[in-house]
């Protein structure tokens, strides 16, 4: 009796839950055209004082990276709006979007692995989904930050098909923070170097070749632990 109380409360909750995550959405959408980056840089611009919307930032950052908005479009706006101050408001931005994705993961499980597998399989791909989550399984921290490096599928496709899969937290959180840290970091450190490349010629230089010798490292990194990355890795955007 107990058992089915808590399985009905459990219900009543994930689909309250459910309610409110589309209700976001359409707000979201309605009032701030959330997939559209020149709209989300107008809104953040008309909060007024740079120091004083930082915070909104980054909450909103969380939220949109929750949505499935792009995370390399949200860095250059970052990066626009805030120049290197851009690096750390993305750093914690990503952290929140991606801890918030993983728990949602958790909640809805059978769903989200149906939605990964059906984003997955969309196309077809050497290495089959469920040899992906054996790969993960056995190589933990890892072979994540392989998937989590390379462009290998969208960041927000990444948190789902993390928080379905064996990973422990710890390396989940770990993974994400080192390459939004390095690989968005460097970004941003691109794009605001070169929104004034006549100014930052030597930055912009230095920024290209950062981003050069992260992939570089990254595929380093692949073949090193025996992780062959596949042509359809590079056709698929973070």
């Amino acid at each position: 009796m107990n058992m089915r109380k808590d399985s009905a409360w459990m219900k009543l909750f994930k689909g309250l839950f459910i309610l409110t995550f589309l209700l976001v959405l359409l707000y979201l959408v309605k009032n701030f055209d959330i997939f559209n980056v020149d709209v989300f840089m107008e809104r953040i611009h008309a909060m007024g004082d740079q120091s004083k919307v930082k915070i909104p930032f980054v909450i909103f950052t969380a939220l949109l990276l929750v949505f499935f908005v792009p995370i390399s479009a949200l860095s250059g706006v970052a990066a626009l709006l805030f120049e290197l101050d851009g690096i750390l408001l993305m750093t914690v931005a990503g952290l929140l979007g991606a801890f918030a994705s993983y728990i949602i993961a958790r909640i809805y499980k059978k769903n989200v692995e149906a939605y990964v597998a059906q984003f997955y399989n969309k196309k077809t791909r050497e290495v089959p989904l469920e040899e992906l989550y054996e790969r993960i399984k056995e190589h933990g921290f890892s072979y994540a930050l392989f998937i989590r490096a390379l462009p290998f599928m969208p960041f927000n496709i990444g948190n789902l098909l993390f928080g379905v899969s064996s990973i422990s937290f710890m390396d989940y959180l770990t993974t994400t923070l080192i390459t939004v840290a390095l690989g968005q970091g460097i970004t941003v450190f691109l794009v605001a170097m070169a929104a004034d490349f006549s100014s930052n010629q030597w930055g912009t230089l230095l920024a290209v070749t950062l981003k050069g010798l992260y992939y570089y490292f990254i595929y380093y990194w692949s073949k090193k632990n025996a992780y062959h990355p596949q042509k359809e890795l590079t056709e698929e955007g973070m």
